[in-house]
């Protein structure tokens, strides 16, 4: 039984996980919840209809530790609705959150995440005032300490990723750096629109569901995600020094004789 002590100092690492969706022309795999639905070969997280909230996850959830890191990339199109008085509508959001496969939040500013906690929201807010930003425990944009700003947010002309197709890349460290990439083109820039840092594993816990939500108020349009890929990481264990293997080597060979004495 004490040579599981030699194991236990390999194990407790999170499992790497990848996938994608080249369109929505099928959805299995994935899990809608509210307005959320299947629109062609789209993913259609909200329709062009006043007060809706919509989200969709991986249906199964990623395992999450301090040396945990992800890639993701997705093509949106957000549009806004001729018949909407008000303007252009609030937008979407790349959800990551340990609260359930069926969890879904507010509509309208709540863009689907509100109430979601624990949640790590990457924020894409086309109307004014216009954002991109992380937030963090589900908390409205008005309700920050300095509203609709989240720390690190990059501040947009409203609409200005609205009306047309557009690409989208999101890099995650296991030291916290998280960064944004936006583009009308399908080439990453060199440079990302938005940078900031968060503990996705201190805040979320040893699981992530990730996915997309999105909300309509007064102000509505449909909001789809044409494409998405995803892959998480695992920072590389340092490779033990030969003074290190010797000693675990010691260990074990302790270990295995008290066990074969008794």
């Amino acid at each position: 039984m004490r040579l599981f002590i030699l194991a236990g100092l390999f194990a407790g690492l999170a499992t790497a996980a990848s996938f994608t969706f080249n369109d929505f022309s099928s959805i299995a795999g994935l899990t809608l919840n509210g307005a959320a639905a299947q629109s062609g070969s789209v993913l259609r997280v909200v329709p062009s209809a006043d007060t809706q909230a919509g989200t969709a996850y991986y249906t199964t959830p990623i395992s999450l530790d301090g040396s945990t890191g992800f890639s993701t990339a997705f093509e949106f199109l957000v549009q806004t609705d001729a018949e909407s008085a008000l303007g252009a509508p609030d937008g979407f959001t790349f959800l990551l959150q340990n609260v359930g496969v069926n969890a879904l939040g507010a509509a309208g500013q709540g863009l689907g995440y509100v109430g979601l906690d624990p949640s790590v929201a990457v924020v894409f807010r086309g109307r004014a005032p216009a954002f991109i930003g992380v937030i963090t425990g589900g908390i409205d944009p008005a309700n920050l300490a300095d509203p609709f700003n989240p720390p690190g947010a990059t501040s947009l002309a409203e609409g200005s990723f609205y009306g047309q197709d557009e690409f989208a890349w999101i890099d995650y460290s296991p030291s916290g750096a998280l960064n944004v990439y936006l583009s009308s083109s399908s080439v990453r820039p060199a440079t990302p629109a938005m940078s900031t840092s968060v503990n996705v594993a201190g805040t979320l816990g040893s699981q992530m569901y990730v996915g997309f939500s999105a909300g309509n108020g007064g102000a509505f349009g449909s909001q789809d995600i044409l494409n998405w890929s995803f892959n998480s990481s695992e920072a590389p264990v340092p490779e033990p020094s030969t003074a290190g293997l010797f000693a675990l080597g010691l260990l074990g060979l302790g270990l295995l004789r008290r066990a074969c004495k008794q």
